[in-house]
């Protein structure tokens, strides 16, 4: 069982639950009906258009990179050394060859003359065939190249065909008198190993043949001949067309197809993205849908409220309860049984025995299970016996190669033994030559001679053979000439004859002719002289008509010259106003488009504050990203527009509050003193004009009036500030605002 059967079962056994109760089906209405239009499902598969012609010129290059694989093209390279006589099984021509040229091999002669001469040692050639021909060599790198154009096309679409994609939202909300619900869930996915493609028989089809096409590369590559080849270096392109490449037509159809491969530029198929939506939802896929909010609300409560031991207590006892009720069911159904038994008129006996009955079928079915089972045993048995000895033939096939090693020394310390024997034999066998030499050089100098005087004689009886053959010849020779002249000489006489009779016809003819031509010409004349009196009269009046025709153009290349004048002055006057309207509108569209930036960024700003918007991959691509990037420039530029406001009033609060308190100070101070004395000559009964009310309307732009006029009576009240003390606060706040702008223009400078 998969894991889609797996979950399709876990999904069927959790919709029977809770598909007909009525408090689900309430929920999943309601649910359904909350935010439909919002809901959706869509589905991404592509459909792969595989192009044939690649296919088709494949499948019939193979054909004939077979039959030339099968060719087995080869040369003979032989390879020759001198060995022993002993080791001499069977001579060639080239040992007679190389036994005439080195004498030195025969170091005895027979003792009868009749034995043959056997020399001590002789060369021996061994042809040995060599299958890294060129031509093999060409084939093994198409086929190399055949195998990784046909595999890379394969991987693309089966990647392609099995690509899956899906985005899926669901948001569900709704509210009751005692529950809030809200559910919120995005969900995208892609596969690219999906069983479930789109199906398209043509596609299947070709697919199929490139396939077929991939194993017969990959078994001609398993081949002797291509393992053989593989293990020499790889011929590198261009490729040397030679005569077999350009006559042979196997290998001049395989050169056909590897020039296709390799020019091949294009991918072989394409795709179409086919996009399946589902919104809104029909009601049963809603119905399925909206249980993932129904499922994840269960699972949080019970996780929230620890309620995973009190929920596994109550399934035990639904389950024993359950388990008492079949039971109790299984006795009702005895007790009906036991009455349709007495019902039908049958005794128990009778009933009894067709049950028996029934179950000896029953039996007989489970023994023929057995006997099957008992036979699949008895084969598992006999294949782990044939295991075993597999094993065994193993040990000994171990056994006998570690014998082999042994018989291997065995015979190489023979070969040596033989070696060290021969050597002795030559030498003695020298010495014995060198004996016999000595007591026989007479005999052999009288063969010498008699051989000497036998190639004499052969060499005359062939010199005077040769002068015979030749003067034979040269009487046939000058028999064939004499033939041969006569010959010449009739043909001579029928070609002269021929040839004066074709010269009087001819000559006829071009009389003939001639006298027509006269008659022509005296026909013609006159009419040539009235066509030249008419052709003077048209060339005079083309000349007056160049003569006006030049006076026009004077004319109107002053016209053209005022007007092309005023025009250029014109098109320059509207480039210039157009070169002007393009710039304003540039900084207009720079400007509107920061401002734009800015607002996106102050709002994505804010919707991250909120925790709306979180990293994510979304915005990992080029263009989302560049967009990110204007935005971030956006807004620092409004910050630092904003910061160096800030700072101007930051410099003005800190810099010029307490001059404007030590002001208000001092004034109020000298009113209270005036009031206190104006008090103080009424009580005497001294008439005392009223003072001005102190007036605070120049701080009302700036600061709360009534406010600091309240603070500075009390601290009037409290304390008594000396001007001393006023001068050095004022130059430690400086210092304390100076060392502040310092580290903000600092921090300024790192945030830039």
């Amino acid at each position: 069982m998969n894991k889609m059967d797996l979950y399709y079962r876990g999904f069927k056994d959790y919709r029977f639950q809770t598909e007909d109760n009525k408090v689900c089906q309430r929920d999943r209405k309601v649910l359904k009906k909350s935010n439909a239009k919002l809901d959706s499902l869509e589905i991404t598969k592509y459909l792969c258009i595989i192009e044939e012609d690649w296919i088709k010129a494949i499948e019939e290059g193979l054909e004939y990179i077979e039959k030339a694989v099968k060719e087995e093209r080869q040369f003979i390279r032989t390879e020759g050394e001198v060995v022993p006589i002993e080791k001499v099984k069977k001579v060639s021509k080239y040992s007679v060859e190389h036994l005439a040229k080195h004498s030195n091999m025969i170091t005895h002669v027979p003792e009868k003359e009749d034995d043959p001469v056997i020399p001590d040692s002789i060369y021996m050639v061994e042809k040995l065939s060599d299958y890294a021909v060129y031509e093999n060599r060409f084939l093994y790198l198409l086929l190399c190249y055949l195998r990784d154009f046909i595999a890379l096309r394969i991987e693309r679409i089966e990647k392609l065909r099995m690509t899956y994609k899906c985005k899926f939202y669901l948001k569900k909300e709704f509210t009751g008198k005692k529950r809030q619900f809200y559910y919120e869930t995005s969900y995208i996915e892609e596969k690219y190993d999906n069983p479930y493609p789109i199906v398209d028989e043509d596609s299947n089809a070709l697919l199929k043949r490139a396939q077929d096409c991939q194993q017969i590369v990959l078994m001609l590559l398993n081949t002797q001949l291509m393992v053989d080849v593989s293990k020499v270096a790889m011929i590198k392109p261009p490729i040397i067309k030679t005569n077999v490449l350009k006559m042979n037509n196997n290998f001049k159809r395989s050169l056909a197809l590897y020039n296709y491969i390799v020019e091949y530029k294009g991918d072989g198929y394409r795709a179409e993205e086919i996009v399946k939506e589902y919104a809104p939802f029909a009601d049963k896929v809603a119905d399925e849908l909206v249980e993932l909010g129904s499922l994840t609300s269960f699972l949080t409560y019970k996780y929230g409220n620890d309620l995973s031991e009190m929920l596994e207590n109550e399934y035990q006892a639904e389950e024993e309860r359950r388990r008492i009720l079949e039971a109790e069911k299984l006795v009702e159904q005895i007790k009906k049984l036991k009455r349709r038994v007495t019902e039908s008129g049958m005794g128990m006996e009778e009933y009894m025995l067709a049950l028996e009955k029934r179950n000896r079928q029953l039996e007989a079915d489970s023994q023929e299970l057995l006997i099957c089972k008992n036979h699949i045993l008895e084969l598992n048995t006999q294949i782990d016996q044939l295991k075993q000895e597999i094993i065994e033939l193993n040990r000994k096939i171990e056994e006998l190669k570690i014998e082999i090693e042994g018989l291997h020394q065995e015979i190489a310390r023979l070969n040596q033994k033989y070696i060290d024997d021969m050597a002795a034999l030559k030498k003695k066998h020298a010495h014995e030559i060198l004996e016999l030499k000595a007591m026989h050089q007479s005999e052999i100098d009288d063969l010498n001679l008699e051989h000497e005087n036998k190639i004499n004689e052969l060499i005359d009886n062939y010199e005077n053979r040769i002068i015979e053959i030749n003067e034979a010849h040269e009487a046939e020779i000058n028999y064939l000439n004499n033939v041969h002249n006569d010959e010449i000489k009739n043909l001579e006489s029928k070609f002269n004859n021929e040839r004066e009779k074709l010269i009087n016809d001819y000559e006829f003819k071009i009389t003939g002719l001639n006298n027509n031509i006269k008659n022509i010409n005296a026909k013609y004349s006159a009419e040539v002289k009235s066509y030249s009196d008419k052709v003077n009269s048209l060339f005079g009046e083309i000349n007056d008509a160049k003569l006006r025709r030049t006076r026009l153009i004077d004319k109107y290349e002053d016209k053209l010259e005022i007007m092309k004048k005023t025009y250029l002055d014109k098109i320059d006057e509207n480039e210039n106003h157009c070169s002007d309207t393009i710039k304003k509108y540039e900084e207009e569209k720079l400007q509107m488009a920061r401002q734009r930036d800015f607002a996106l960024a102050e709002l994505r700003s804010i919707r991250v504050e909120n925790g709306l918007i979180t990293p994510s991959e979304d915005l990992t691509s080029k263009e989302r990203f560049a967009e990110l990037e204007r935005e971030f420039e956006a807004f620092n530029r409004f910050f630092k527009q904003q910061w160096s406001i800030t700072k101007k009033a930051i410099r003005k609060e800190l810099l010029w509050t307490k001059f404007d308190k030590y002001e208000l100070k001092a004034k109020i101070k000298e009113e209270k003193e005036i009031r206190a004395k104006e008090k103080a000559d009424r009580k005497k009964g001294v008439n005392v004009k009223d003072t001005e009310i102190l007036d605070l309307s120049h701080y009302s732009d700036e600061y709360d009036t009534k406010k600091i006029s309240d603070e500075i009576i009390n601290e009037v009240d409290s304390e008594d500030v000396s001007h001393q003390k006023f001068e050095a606060d004022i130059n430690r706040s400086s210092i304390k605002n100076n060392e502040e702008l310092s580290d903000e223009a600092s921090n300024d400078n790192a945030t830039e």
